[in-house]
């Protein structure tokens, strides 16, 4: 992996506010007086989805949403947007907010602009950031830099956005003075940038566990190793003798383990029928709308997929047990094949990592802190 050292920088300049004007006439028309124009942003009032608006024609204008969509939307329908929200920003140069992130063992995101001037690709960044998913696992899990490309040292740049600004960067802070660049991307809607900072943040958490891991002295694992090794060996004296005993009833030992077998898949058909009939409740559901009032879900199983589903955010966990259940008969989960269930498995959040137990189940997902959005762990018991 290439790591970059250096000394700090000395400039003053910093990261600017995680807000971001949105220029727009003075003249009449919705917002307060402010008009919606070409290039600005603005809120759709029937479910306050924000959207950059690339230029109105008469009574309609195009529109590019957060996903990374656009459509058509009659201007009547918007209001002027002149300040958007994000993040809650560093104030300080890049090196000393790599610095913060480093000493608090967190991830750095790097969101990197060209200036004053906004391309297409730069406004889709700044309604990525804009949305309350994305702001609240930033706020929670990194710390959050944004600044124009002359900000930044040219080997920084070149790591931050190798192909050009603007860019949104992931970091690993491995020191004072050292990153490793995790992912970068001149523009992505929220859904990709959520997937993204789960696995950026994982990625965290595993270095952390290697670190730790090195620091254990070489006697240590030296001692450990014996240990597994006289432990294996005694497994394997015992296994021997087993096998020896077993083998006078080969035809008896035969017959048990044919009917361990018969039993497990009977054991396995009844589980499979006893979730197929959770079906019926989330498949004639309507899913509800994003808003303050849901809780956007995000279960990644065990086999790494990972699937989504919008819950009402006075939902009880015990519903999202039901759903984890029968979910690989979902719709959500028609892009991916052959996904399986434990038969025994526990629901842990992800970030901060904590289990959800069974007697919280009665609880509303608001309570427990999973709204408007968080990202689950489906943990097999048996593993």
């Amino acid at each position: 992996e290439a790591v970059a050292r250096e000394a700090p920088k000395g400039s003053p300049t910093g990261g600017t506010s995680g807000g971001s004007s949105a220029a727009a006439p003075p003249s009449g028309g919705s917002g307060g007086g402010i008009a919606l124009a070409d290039g600005g942003f603005a809120v759709r009032e029937a479910d306050g989805r924000r959207c950059w608006v690339e230029f109105v024609d008469g009574d309609d204008a195009l529109c590019l949403w957060a996903d990374g969509s656009d459509g058509i939307v009659a201007a009547a329908e918007l209001r002027p947007e002149p300040t958007m929200p994000g993040p809650r920003p560093f104030h300080g140069t890049f090196e000393t907010a790599r610095t913060e992130a480093f000493l608090s063992g967190r991830l750095l995101v790097a969101a990197v602009h060209a200036g004053a001037a906004q391309s297409k690709a730069e406004r889709l960044m700044i309604l990525t950031l804009a949305t309350e998913e994305v702001t609240s696992l930033v706020d929670e899990n990194a710390v959050f830099w944004r600044g124009a490309a002359t900000e930044l040292r040219e080997p920084h740049l070149q790591q931050l956005a190798p192909e050009g600004v603007p860019s949104l960067a992931m970091v690993l802070p491995l020191a004072i003075d050292a990153m490793r660049v995790l992912s970068h991307s001149q523009g992505m809607g929220s859904d990709v940038f959520i997937g993204e900072f789960v696995t950026a943040l994982e990625e965290v958490e595993e270095h952390r566990k290697a670190l730790e891991a090195r620091s254990v002295s070489d006697a240590a694992l030296l001692r450990m190793e014996q240990d597994e090794e006289f432990a294996a060996s005694l497994a394997a004296d015992k296994v021997a003798q087993e096998a020896a005993q077993a083998a006078s009833s080969l035809d008896e030992a035969a017959a048990a383990l044919s009917a361990v077998q018969a039993a497990r898949d009977q054991e396995a058909e009844q589980l499979t029928k006893k979730r197929r009939l959770l079906l019926d409740e989330f498949l004639s559901e309507q899913v509800p709308p994003d808003g303050s009032s849901t809780a956007r879900l995000m279960l990644r199983l065990p086999g790494g997929q990972r699937i989504q589903r919008t819950f009402g955010a006075q939902d009880k966990l015990s519903k999202v047990r039901r759903w984890a259940e029968c979910c690989p008969w979902l719709p959500e989960a028609s892009a991916h094949q052959d996904l399986e269930i434990p038969a025994h498995f526990e629901l842990n959040l992800a970030f901060p990592r904590r289990q959800l137990a069974s007697h919280e189940d009665e609880m509303a997902l608001s309570e427990l802190g999973l709204a408007p959005s968080a990202a689950l762990l489906l943990i097999d018991r048996a593993a």
